[in-house]
């Protein structure tokens, strides 16, 4: 894998973000820099959405099952066009840029006692179909090899696909994932620490679902690595 990064490193190509032409297969210093999140910015220490006033305007009254969220970037300007040019358009090829991202988020964040597991959100079997390929298996793999962790594409199996979540407004959206997931696994899975790995968190009702799942089959602590966060518009004052 080392041997393969450092090829990577000296192969000229397009940058993905600006297509500026640039020794290197990730993206430009500058679309870094663009993709980078505000440290001046107050964030949850749970979801990472800003907070407003101190408080988080996302999170609910009781506690999620997952311990925190590590985020690559925020869902808006450059971070919202490469998770639609890999998910939308399948530029099977972003999931490299978009590993190497969540790779260094999770670098700066973890503390010394890194997960035994990475496991994906699994997708949608319709959604499998169209694609071809699962968005959040193929960047788990790759953020397995680039952090030297153990990867199961099956920790977590979907029980039922459920409604399309962009279909659904937010309130529906917390509702609409339960029962969908279970962990088969759990011999194996029990008393582990688990990072579920996403493309996006929007509501956290997704990672609450699967987090649940994995809850129930005995795992000691599940965080989830997303690549990007969608950070929701505040309310006027007064509203």
């Amino acid at each position: 894998m080392r041997h393969l990064t450092a090829w990577r490193d000296w192969l000229p190509a397009e940058c993905p973000g600006c297509g500026r032409r640039m020794l290197g297969q990730g993206l430009c210093e500058a679309c870094t820099g663009a993709l980078a999140m505000d440290p001046a910015r107050s964030r949850c220490p749970v979801c990472v959405h800003p907070l407003t006033a101190g408080l988080c305007p996302d999170c609910p009254p009781e506690v999620p099952a997952y311990e925190r969220i590590i985020a690559a970037f925020d869902y808006q300007g450059l971070g919202r066009d490469l998770i639609q040019d890999y998910k939308v358009r399948c530029r099977v090829s972003l999931a490299q840029v978009l590993a190497d991202q969540l790779a260094r988020a999770v670098r700066d964040a973890v503390p010394a006692n890194r997960p035994d597991w990475i496991v994906p959100v699994p997708a949608r079997r319709q959604a499998l179909r169209q694609r071809g390929f699962s968005p959040p298996a193929e960047v788990a793999r790759l953020l397995a090899l680039r952090l030297g962790l153990r990867y199961r594409l099956t920790g977590v199996q979907r029980v039922q696909d459920g409604r399309k979540q962009a279909l659904l407004g937010r309130a529906d959206r917390l509702h609409a994932q339960a029962g969908l997931y279970a962990c088969g696994q759990a011999g194996q899975l029990a008393g582990a620490r688990v990072a579920v790995v996403d493309d996006v968190l929007t509501t956290g009702a997704t990672m609450q679902a699967v987090s649940m799942a994995l809850k129930a089959a005995g795992v000691d602590r599940v965080e989830g690595w997303v690549l990007a966060r969608a950070v929701h518009r505040a309310l006027p004052p007064g509203l």
